[in-house]
């Protein structure tokens, strides 16, 4: 449960959620949960990582979300919302990163600001930024295996955080996610025209999602910074605004909706079949242009298209589909036997030679290739 408490500061707004349940969060299983003693910020930080399903078994690479407000936003519910998006095809499959707060009041803000009861906040919010740039990222990259593609996603104080961070650090992610942001900070304030004016770090988006009885200042703030971007923002900078019905301070949806705004064109509809495969392979080919991430599809699709197309006696579309697969999927030794089946088939016993050949330099004791090999030599 969360409890919100709202301060006023000269007419700003505020808003300091209290995690009184923190200790009880529930973690999404397989978590990781590891620490690291920051430099940068001179403690020692605790995350947690979230891995794809099909993580070990797939050799791939993914691209990285890193979440703000860990204690929060780091759970089953949350994740598994992602993870079944990306089962769908609507959003690509993400490592997840937690980052749990030791000090969230300092980390939020670059300034200190000072509240109605005289408590104060923020502080160093570019010592935090820093950790994440400097230490954070390059440890999951060295340990994890990761796409150069990042998101970043904050909540309510953090989702400022998260805009803070697209205007000075936007080397750190390639997509901003803010829920609800509290936007009406000083620094902001009088430096947003000029950050947006002056933005050139390239292609980046920025999706922010709040809920239809949000609070009246972060309605009209997000809606402010979206118009403001629109208007004089270069053209590589885009903004989202994504308002959920009925939904209150923070929706429980809201990183979703922001994901599946800011990858909206990458699910692809129609079935894969050899009247749609061609269409299909130039929109999964086109995802690198138009999203700055490309993803595959599945290796499992692509080699029951293309065994039911050798079933079928269509050799040539057979040989077209799996040689997409061996092209999309180097490390499969099972890609490359399938290719050399239908090249055997289609009458090129030289090139399917080779295919088992490769296949048994990826897996040397691949029972299917060896003996495809030694049905040639017969033969």
């Amino acid at each position: 449960m969360m409890f919100l408490v709202v301060l006023l500061l000269c007419g700003a707004v505020f808003i300091n959620p209290l995690a009184a349940r923190a200790d009880q969060t529930t973690l999404p299983l397989p978590v990781r949960i590891e620490k690291f003693d920051s430099v940068k910020i001179g403690e020692t930080r605790e995350f947690w990582v979230s891995l794809p399903d099909r993580y070990a078994e797939s050799g791939e690479k993914y691209p990285v979300l890193y979440m703000l407000d860990g204690e929060f936003n780091f759970n089953s519910g949350g994740i598994g919302g992602l993870r079944f998006a990306a089962q769908m095809g609507e959003i690509p499959e993400f490592i997840i990163v937690g980052i749990k707060n030791t000090d969230r009041a300092k980390d939020v803000f670059p300034e200190e600001i000072t509240y109605s009861d005289g408590s104060k906040a923020g502080g160093r919010a570019d010592r935090f930024l820093d950790f994440i740039r400097d230490e954070l990222i390059p440890h999951i990259d060295k340990n994890y295996r990761t796409e150069n593609f990042r998101v970043l996603y904050g909540t309510s104080n953090s989702g400022f955080t998260a805009v803070y961070a697209l205007f000075r650090n936007p080397d750190l992610a390639n997509l901003y996610v803010a829920a609800s942001a509290t936007l009406r900070v000083p620094i902001l304030q009088a430096q947003r025209d000029q950050w947006i004016r002056e933005f050139k770090a390239g292609k980046r988006g920025l999706a922010l999602v709040m809920g239809e009885h949000d609070y009246p200042t972060i309605i009209s703030q997000n809606g402010e910074l979206k118009e403001k971007i629109g208007l004089i923002a270069p053209a590589d900078l885009t903004c989202r605004v994504a308002v959920i019905g009925n939904g209150g301070h923070v929706p429980a949806e809201a990183l979703l909706t922001g994901l599946r705004g800011l990858f909206e064109g990458w699910k692809i509809i129609p079935p894969l079949t050899e009247k749609t495969f061609a269409g299909i392979r130039a929109q999964v080919d086109a995802r690198l242009e138009k999203f700055g991430l490309a993803e595959r599809l599945s290796e499992e699709s692509l080699k029951d298209l293309g065994e039911s197309l050798l079933e079928q006696k269509k050799y040539a579309p057979a040989v077209e589909v799996l040689r997409y697969r061996a092209e999309s999927y180097p490390r499969s030794a099972d890609a490359r036997v399938s290719l050399g089946e239908a090249y055997v088939r289609s009458g090129q016993p030289n090139l399917a030679r080779e295919c088992f050949q490769q296949a048994l330099v990826l897996s040397p004791n691949h029972a299917a290739a060896t003996a495809k090999l030694k049905d040639l030599d017969k033969k």
